[in-house]
């Protein structure tokens, strides 16, 4: 028996097309008959060697479905069931809601699962999930995705209710995620840390978190003002820093500030969990660029900026990776003057200044501060 490993297997099939078994099978036919296209021999043959064509597309399709790093859909949501997970479902934006009557006092006559409706051609329902303290309202979009993230304004009643004047979307508290994707998954599913969440370890904090599905991500520091301290820092599904409702969602959730540290929420009986949000480090960037002239700078300094604020997008994809639980994140100067170097009409760049210094930015990650890099301005010399 001849072994192959199957990315060898996968390159053999794929020479296994319709030319390769039609050739095959008309060399098997004895050459005192005519085998040229539309005789009766290469009609015959043809269909068969579509056929096994076919089957090797097949075989190929069933070969990468069969391994985590290859398979896509349905069938790597069955590689995570057999791991005791599951892909991350998309959520539902929650909002907060302004409602006043005609002489603009709140309205207090509004229930859980009343409905409101987003004003223009793509209508986005919104039902009530509670009330604040102010007296304004929380409402969450009753589609699921990151299309809601994006509205803010005013509201239409759709459950009638003659008290209401005007109702309008003040903040979006706890921005929504789309389904999570398959490259998000098999990361995960391929992932080496695969630690065992027991007893409020730092792995068990996670699972906690992930029931949470409006944080977007977590530092998580154990033991920060000693024994049985935690303090989570969270982001919302926007990857910014979270608002207070959704920082005292988590509390709550967690562990309750009333009853803090007598196991009512998800931390372990003796846990005081400490619930913020990361503060924001700013950075101006400085850069000298030669272009090509041949469109305006006005345009081309938008796309600079637009692929300086990409780069710094793409850093808070991993502000909560860790090494060895170790948080560390870098603002390096040599790749933001890649991604502009990247840029058509841009020939060339020096390499940038980050807050006037000449050199790149190590954010600080510990049990007292936790930053995030915000890009402040980009100022472009040319």
């Amino acid at each position: 028996m001849i072994l192959i490993n199957p990315l060898d297997l996968i390159k053999d099939l794929e020479t296994k097309d319709f030319n390769y078994y039609l050739d095959s099978m008309l060399n098997n036919v004895s050459d005192d008959v005519d085998k040229r296209n539309g005789a009766i021999i290469y009609d015959a043959i043809a269909p068969a060697a579509m056929e096994m064509a076919n089957r090797s597309t097949d075989l190929i399709n069933y070969i990468k479905q069969s391994h985590i790093a290859t398979a896509t859909g349905d069938f790597l949501d069955w590689h995570a069931q057999d791991k005791g997970t599951s892909r991350e479902l998309a959520t539902n934006t929650k909002v907060t809601a302004n409602i006043v009557d005609e002489n603009k006092n709140l309205v207090t006559n509004i229930d859980i699962n009343d409905r409101f409706a987003s004003v223009g051609a793509d209508t986005i329902f919104y039902s009530v999930i509670g009330k604040k303290d102010d007296g304004n309202y929380l409402l969450q979009a009753e589609t699921t995705g990151t299309q809601p993230n994006a509205y803010i304004g005013q509201l239409l009643p759709v459950t009638p209710n003659d008290s209401v004047n005007w109702a309008e979307i003040t903040e979006i508290y706890a921005p929504a995620k789309d389904d999570e994707s398959d490259d998000s998954l098999r990361e995960r599913l391929l992932s080496p840390n695969n630690y065992i969440n027991y007893g409020g370890n730092i792995t068990d904090y996670h699972t906690m978190l992930d029931k949470i599905k409006d944080v977007g991500a977590v530092q998580i520091y154990p033991a920060w003002q000693g024994g049985g301290t935690v303090k989570l820092v969270i982001l919302d599904n926007d990857l910014k820093p979270a608002l207070d409702t959704l920082l005292n969602e988590v509390k709550v959730t967690i562990d309750p500030p009333e009853d803090s540290g007598l196991g009512y929420g998800l931390a372990p009986i003796g846990h005081q969990v400490t619930v913020v949000t990361p503060e924001f480090f700013d950075v101006t960037v400085n850069i000298k660029v030669t272009t090509d002239g041949k469109i305006g700078l006005d345009i081309l300094n938008n796309e600079i900026k637009s692929a300086t604020q990409n780069y710094f997008n793409n850093l808070r994809q991993n502000w909560s990776k860790d090494t060895n639980f170790k948080y560390s994140l870098t603002v390096y100067r040599s790749q933001i003057m890649a991604a502009i170097l990247q840029l058509e009409h841009v020939v060339n760049a020096e390499m940038p200044k980050l807050n006037n210094a000449d050199a790149d930015v190590d954010l600080t990650f510990t049990n007292e501060t936790s930053q995030l890099p915000n890009l402040k301005d980009v100022i472009i010399d040319d």
